[in-house]
């Protein structure tokens, strides 16, 4: 996952409807939490999306580490990444990475979707 996604303010992807739909559905299923809002397409979405991320991640932060830890495991964010990014730009900088695993998934998803149909 590259960093410097998180401070651009879009994510190659989130200009697709159904990618940025894919990525909305998948950061509910790992966050256990409604996202009530799918931003619009374009550059504003990956913003749009950290600022719903957020206040998820500080509510979890403020019941304790484990609670957090739950939701890096389905997020799938490595330990390390998550510290990292958290030293660097705290929460909001931890959402934003949130948001960009949550779209590697549903890319990945697409890109392996794409390998299997037939030509």
């Amino acid at each position: 996952m590259n960093g410097d996604l998180a401070t651009t303010g879009g994510a190659p992807g989130l200009d697709r409807a159904e990618v940025l739909a894919a990525t909305v559905a998948q950061l509910r299923k790992d966050l256990n939490a409604p996202m009530p809002v799918v931003p619009g397409v374009g550059d504003g979405a990956f913003e749009a999306l950290r600022a719903q991320v957020l206040p998820v991640l500080e509510e979890r932060h403020r019941q304790g580490p484990h609670a957090l830890g739950v939701v890096l495991y389905r997020v799938d964010l490595p330990e390390g990444h998550a510290r990292r990014s958290m030293a660097a730009g705290g929460l909001p900088e931890l959402a934003g990475q949130v948001v960009l695993r949550a779209l590697q998934k549903v890319l990945t998803r697409l890109r392996y979707a794409d390998l299997q149909k037939p030509e």
